[in-house]
């Protein structure tokens, strides 16, 4: 039986549910064995899962050393669930580690600073997946040379989408307008409650649902005056409830935003939800304009489309039957797994090797400031032009405050950090 190793920052959320769907759906296959470790945390609905099934899953690994170092070696195969994180990333940097073979996995598309592609990765990696062809279109990519573009591939992540073919619409008040994810401006249009509040729809209501900065996004409702269209609903736990009640998916993202496969627009689709989206780059990967959903250009165009499909059910109607039949084969676990099945097997043709950063900075010396640096690569050199982004304002995000809550100590972080919040 093979042995994967899956290392990844955290598990919960989008990620999460891959990874966990993943295993679950392998619970029975004699080929492989899996076990994930956590450098940080699980959340507890993973660990639940893990327990109720008897998955191997452990957490809190950026302070077990040994044991970590332990497993990598012992496994026949580690695949390292790969973006920019703190403990994530001072592995990379500081460990040495034992004879193994590594496939990384990247979750971001990496177009945008602090998620981006660095050419140390490409080095320490037996080979290197992408999440979507997107990817192929970053600089960083473009210029590597031809060898370790050979260690190159695509797998499009996702967790399935079974769980979510049991939802039927349910007769409501109003045109509901649907929104799941981090509500935050490093996720959100920065215009999101602007071009939401231009929707010359009488009944309209606009529901929100996710965590991140819930309170002071609804105060902008309130001082705008358009507290009576939104709802903030926080987490919730049972989103089919919700979704059984949206007419259309609203989607703004952020131009800037750091993601690539997203999963929850892969289950309103599977459900048959019509989602309206900019076109940003990983939206126009999943959704194709007047077939499976819209796709606009600005603010102005996504009120537009959203009275459109307001004003026009068979329009909805039409739409709505292509998005379910596409995302229910794209986004297909059984897809997924037999990729991953091949690369795999690709993977294991190939010797264990020892690993060690090739960066400009490397070894367990290493401050936490230039483990930062490293992550971001090149854009080190322009690192002030960012600042005002709200993609750097993050709490998290592999930002510097990001970094500095994993090593307060390290007073270059501080200085960077104080810096940020008096701009």
């Amino acid at each position: 039986m093979t042995s994967i190793l899956h290392i990844t920052a955290h598990l919960g959320g989008g990620v999460g549910k891959v990874i966990l769907n993943w295993i679950l759906h392998e619970k029975d296959n004699k080929q492989y064995s899996h076990k994930v470790v956590c450098l940080d945390y699980a959340n507890d609905n993973a660990k639940r899962i893990a327990k109720e099934n008897g998955l191997l899953l452990d957490d809190c690994f950026s302070s077990k050393h040994d044991e970590l170092l332990r497993l990598i070696g012992e496994a026949d195969i580690v695949l390292i669930h790969w973006w920019n994180f703190p403990l994530l990333f001072s592995m990379l940097v500081r460990e040495e580690l034992p004879p193994c073979r590594i496939i990384m996995w990247s979750h971001i598309s990496g177009y945008h600073p602090p998620y981006v592609f660095v050419d140390p990765l490409f080095d320490y990696a037996d080979l290197f997946m992408f999440t979507t062809e997107i990817s192929y279109g970053t600089k960083e990519i473009l210029r590597l040379d031809r060898e370790r573009k050979k260690k190159l591939g695509v797998i499009w992540s996702t967790g399935g989408v079974d769980d979510m073919l049991d939802v039927m619409p349910k007769t409501h008040d109003g045109f509901n307008v649907g929104y799941i994810g981090t509500v935050d401006y490093c996720k959100l249009h920065p215009d999101f409650l602007e071009m939401s509040s231009k929707v010359d729809v009488s009944d309209v209501n606009f529901i929100v649902i996710g965590c991140g900065d819930n309170e002071e996004i609804q105060k902008e409702t309130i001082a705008k005056g358009w507290k009576d269209e939104f709802q903030f609903l926080g987490f919730v736990d049972n989103i089919k409830e919700y979704l059984s009640v949206f007419d259309v998916f609203g989607y703004p993202l952020n131009p800037l935003h750091y993601g690539t496969c997203d999963q929850v627009l892969a289950e309103v689709m599977s459900c048959g939800i019509v989602p309206v989206v900019l076109e940003n780059k990983m939206e126009i990967s999943m959704v194709e304009d007047g077939v499976t959903g819209l796709v606009v250009k600005d603010k102005d165009g996504y009120a537009d489309a959203i009275k459109k499909l307001h004003d026009n059910p068979e329009l909805r109607k039409r739409l709505s039957e292509n998005a379910k039949r596409y995302a229910r084969d794209r986004f297909s676990l059984d897809r997924m797994v037999g990729e991953w099945e091949l690369v795999f097997n690709e993977c294991l043709t190939l010797e264990k090797r020892k690993r060690k950063w090739t960066g400009r900075y490397h070894g367990d010396a290493v401050k936490p400031v230039d483990v930062f640096f490293e992550s971001i690569g090149e854009y080190q050199n322009t690192f002030l032009d960012y600042w005002d982004s709200p993609l750097w304002k993050s709490k998290t995000k592999g930002t510097v405050h990001h970094y500095c809550s994993f090593y307060p100590d390290d007073k270059m972080l501080q200085y960077f950090k104080n810096k940020m919040e008096r701009k």
